[in-house]
């Protein structure tokens, strides 16, 4: 790399941004315990079991070789570093060389239903676009593998979610050993990874003060949201009322007549369609409500459902990745003070700003573009 590139990435930072990052440091160091508050829904289905893993030790990097499409790009590449207890929890990253001053990080979590899909999603069509621009303006990058959902499920959604948590705070445990700003984290997705994101940047702090296991004391707040080809919440019971308002949209009919009953149980892990609204399920989809979570100290939100034609909601892709969750996302930000930017294919939702995902991701991690 260049000496005039290294000089530029060293010197990106103004006063102004130092001066932002310290702050943002101190809030973070301030806001460590806000999870230990029990009116946080989002943390009503209990913490993520850390229990056996040693959170602490010392991380193994060793350089990989990078995926096809990406060996020009400047930056070491690690595959498969372990970010939380289980096998699956790994995740791939992307360090730019030449770095002098901690870089931000950008987390990606990637789409497949909670049944499938991979962190290798991230390498291809415009993710892979924005994976490359990203690093090429000194940002680290990171695409992440969560447990996904077995039907019957015992655990639900929250597995998955949990996972992306503690990937989250392990990164931030070792932010030092990586050369991230633990300050200036992006949460970005696809699809089921997009409500991931979503519900991160939306729980409040669940970070718990003092806890045993120091992975769970680190912050779980974000300097923003990407969220493409999203969910807008995961109290399904609102696709009805708050999502898909014109279409008198039967969610339990549309599961029951597809087949997707089973998949539908195990997001809740229950058993019977009769629990849907038990006291204990109502409980559940409280936590997983981006929408009922979302609040005015919420991080800035980016949202584009872009792919799936404006119709009646009646496969599971047309109701998944529907417009209208795009527009519910950007309605409750705007009712609830979360500064927005989203587009929705066909309901003439367009954001007069023009940002794309870098624009935005860069913006909001106050990283000038190369």
């Amino acid at each position: 790399m260049s000496t005039a590139r290294t000089h530029q990435r060293s010197t990106r930072h103004s006063a102004s941004t130092r001066l932002a990052a310290s702050l943002a440091a101190l809030t973070l160091a301030l806001c460590a315990g806000c999870g230990d508050d029990e009116a946080n829904p989002a943390a009503a289905l209990g913490e993520p079991d850390v229990s056996g893993w040693d959170s602490t030790a010392a991380l193994t990097l060793s350089p990989g070789t990078p995926p096809s499409g990406f060996e020009d790009l400047d930056a070491t590449y690690y595959d498969g570093v372990p970010c939380g207890p289980f096998a699956e929890t790994v995740v791939d990253l992307f360090v730019p060389t030449g770095l002098t001053a901690p870089a931000p990080l950008v987390l990606f979590f990637h789409g497949g239903g909670f049944t499938g899909g991979s962190r290798t999603n991230a390498y291809g069509g415009s993710v892979g676009d924005d994976l490359r621009a990203l690093v090429d303006a000194g940002v680290i990058y990171g695409t992440a593998d969560y447990r996904l959902l077995q039907e019957p499920d015992a655990e639900g959604v929250i597995k998955p979610m949990h996972d992306g948590q503690v990937c989250l705070q392990y990164l931030r445990l070792h932010a030092e050993e990586l050369g991230l700003d633990p300050t200036r984290v992006v949460v970005m997705g696809v699809s089921a990874g997009a409500g991931l994101s979503l519900w991160l940047g939306t729980a409040s702090e669940l970070a718990v003060r003092n806890h045993p296991e120091p992975v769970l004391r680190e912050s779980t707040r974000v300097s923003g949201v990407v969220a493409l080809e999203t969910q807008a919440t995961y109290d399904l019971g609102r696709w009805d009322t708050d999502v898909f308002v014109e279409y008198n949209f039967d969610l339990l009919g549309l599961a029951a007549a597809i087949g997707l009953d089973g998949r539908l149980l195990a997001f809740y892990g229950i058993t019977e369609l009769e629990d849907f609204d038990s006291p204990e399920t109502l409980r559940y989809r409280a936590a997983v409500d981006m929408l009922g979570l979302m609040s005015h100290d919420d991080p800035p939100i980016f949202v584009r459902n872009e792919n799936t034609p404006v119709s009646r909601p009646l496969t599971p892709d047309v109701a998944f990745h529907h417009p209208d969750h795009a527009r519910a996302v950007h309605d409750r930000a705007v009712e609830v003070g979360v500064p927005v930017v989203a587009y929705a294919h066909g309901r003439d939702l367009v954001d007069p700003s023009g940002e794309t995902v870098v624009d935005f991701s860069l913006r909001v991690l106050d990283v000038q573009a190369p």
